[in-house]
């Protein structure tokens, strides 16, 4: 509450009576036991409740109109205006009540005014014309009553609270609408540039430049976005003070002096954390900026939508185009494949047919002319050296055919949408098993394979999709750890879902890679289709599940699925 108040009369008794109405000294405990003693021996004991101490305003006092003035405009500008003046109309020799009233109504919009004058020589209206806004200006005459003056001091103190109060709501609301309706019609692009919008938003709101947006995956703090002023040690040490009490956060709180925002999305909790935002009492700010958050969240839900559009279109798009391009490049491939098979079969009998007519020729005991001439054929055409590059020739052709193959099934697999998809609440340890044993060849040198999954493990799912998930991914960390490593399946139930990681001890991703991973056609491989972990996204999503990776370089790599239980 701003209870400065501001008294400009020529006469220092009249400032004096102020004074005592308006900031009476507090009586100290001593004087007041002496006081209550007297009264009880004079009037007796009484019963009579304690009397209500009146409001104290912190009062400054000035002669004449100009200082009257200039203390206005200096405690303005130092940004602690008064609420209200009590000015006397007659200050000769200068500025009289009214030049006074109008000089401070000029700097001063909001503060409200008093005109107070033991004559009746000056006319309301006459007042109201020369100093204007009438609904922040009173006239009174002398003499007053000291509980008049107490009254209106509470009164008019008070109605410049509620108004500066209704201002900043307005202010607030108007700031909220820019920022929501900024956020509404924020292009769908990537899910970090809406973060960096939404974050950008609630900083601009909440007074503040530094903060970011976390996420807790798997007991760790992942950082999402954070705002340019913001140090990584910075980033790091509110980690640390916040992170202990980040799960226990359900609404807007403070932790250890940081501001925390709780947003909730499809993809679990993400939080904001904003160091440099000041704490505010007003419960309509923290109203006001809940309504940003749910806004915020409802943007995150519809670029996840989005994506998911985006994706399923292109997916479409792939499939309306992939059968006839595997169709165009399947019929030649197979000639090609067919053709070379068949020309390794007639160099064998080629080099046969060579073989057993030398020897043949050998039994005759060809003349010397003829003999010399097989010999200088010889030496010209070593016949064994042909044979073995022909055959090499034949391997590089099927092998790329091969390759050719296996890079049309997997389109083929990428694009097409299985008519039957009937999942069930099934044991997800079966599927691990079976996939165990089709990789068996894979593993069984040199990797060792260690299972930690509760028994049943109960998802809703089918089973032959989550089957090439988790070959996928088992294959994976084998070529990643070049066939010798461990490797870790884990499994449990929670909250609903099925959660399952897989694990191994290969030399990681880099964040670089972890961004891109599941991005159709991207691949590290050099003889990757870069569509496998497309693919496993694929089944994923389309059982309602998510899948995330977490990898630091040299600590292996893990892949993190939650699938729906219920």
């Amino acid at each position: 509450m701003n209870n400065r108040i501001i008294v400009i009369d020529d006469e220092e008794s009249i400032l004096n009576d102020y004074l005592m109405i308006l900031a009476p000294e507090e009586e100290s405990p001593t004087r007041r036991q002496e006081r209550d003693a007297l009264e009880a021996e004079l009037f007796g004991e009484t019963s009579a409740p304690t009397p209500i101490a009146p409001e104290r305003y912190d009062v400054v006092t000035a002669g004449q109109g100009r200082e009257g003035f200039e203390r206005v405009k200096q405690s303005r500008e130092a940004g602690e205006p008064f609420a209200l003046a009590f000015v006397d109309i007659r200050m000769p020799p200068g500025w009289d009540g009214l030049q006074t009233a109008k000089m401070i109504r000029e700097i001063d919009q909001d503060i409200e005014l008093v005109i107070v004058t033991a004559y009746s020589d000056r006319d309301r209206r006459e007042i109201v014309a020369k100093v204007g806004t009438p609904e922040r200006l009173l006239y009174i005459k002398k003499p007053f009553d000291p509980d008049e003056i107490r009254q209106l001091a509470l009164a008019l103190t008070k109605k410049w609270d509620l108004e500066r109060k209704a201002e900043r709501h307005a202010n607030y609301l108007s700031h909220l609408l820019g920022s929501v309706r900024r956020l509404k019609t924020i292009s769908m692009s990537s899910m970090k540039e809406v973060l960096a919008a939404i974050l950008g938003e609630v900083l601009s709101f909440s007074d503040a430049h530094k903060g970011f947006i976390a996420r807790i995956d798997r007991g760790k703090v992942q950082v999402e976005i954070a705002s340019e002023e913001l140090l990584s040690e910075e980033i790091e040490y509110l980690i640390r003070k916040a992170s202990e009490k980040l799960n226990q956060v359900d609404g807007i709180t403070w932790i250890n002096g940081i501001m925390v925002f709780p947003l909730e999305n499809a993809d679990g909790t993400l939080f904001m954390l904003v160091s440099d935002a000041a704490p505010s009492g007003s419960d309509e700010r923290i109203g006001l900026l809940k309504l940003l958050l749910e806004t915020s969240v409802e943007v995150l839900e519809n670029v996840k939508k989005h994506e998911h559009y985006v994706r399923s279109q292109r997916i479409a798009t792939i499939g309306q185009i992939a059968a006839g391009i595997i169709h165009e490049i399947n019929n030649p491939l197979a000639g090609i494949v067919g053709a070379a098979e068949m020309s390794r079969i007639q160099v064998e009998k080629l080099g046969k047919f060579c073989r057993e007519y030398e020897t043949e020729l050998n039994r005759a005991d060809p003349v010397p002319e003829v003999s010399e001439r097989l010999k200088e054929l010889h030496r010209r055409f070593d016949l064994a050296r042909i044979q073995k590059k022909l055959v090499d020739y034949h391997e590089i052709i099927q092998t790329g055919g091969d390759r050719v193959r296996g890079l049309m099934g997997n389109i083929r697999s990428f694009s097409k949408c299985s008519d039957v998809f009937a999942p069930e609440i099934q044991d997800v340890g079966a599927a691990l098993e079976e996939t165990l044993r089709l990789a068996q060849n894979s593993l069984k040198h040199g990797i060792t394979v260690h299972r930690e999954w509760t028994i049943p493990l109960l998802a809703r799912c089918d089973l032959n999709g989550l089957k090439q998930v988790f070959l996928n991914l088992i294959l994976n960390a084998v070529q990643a750890m070049n066939g010798s490593g461990e490797l870790w399946l884990k499994g449990w139930n929670e909250s609903g879902k099925a959660m399952i990681t897989v694990k191994d001890s290969g030399p990681g991703i880099s964040e670089e890679d972890q961004c891109k991973i599941f991005e159709a056609f991207y691949t590290t491989k050099a003889d990757g289709t870069g569509l496998g972990m497309s693919i496993v996204k694929g089944i994923i999503e389309k059982h309602q599940g998510t899948i995330t990776v977490s990898s630091q370089p040299g600590q292996g790599a893990a892949f993190h699925l939650e699938i729906p239980a219920e």
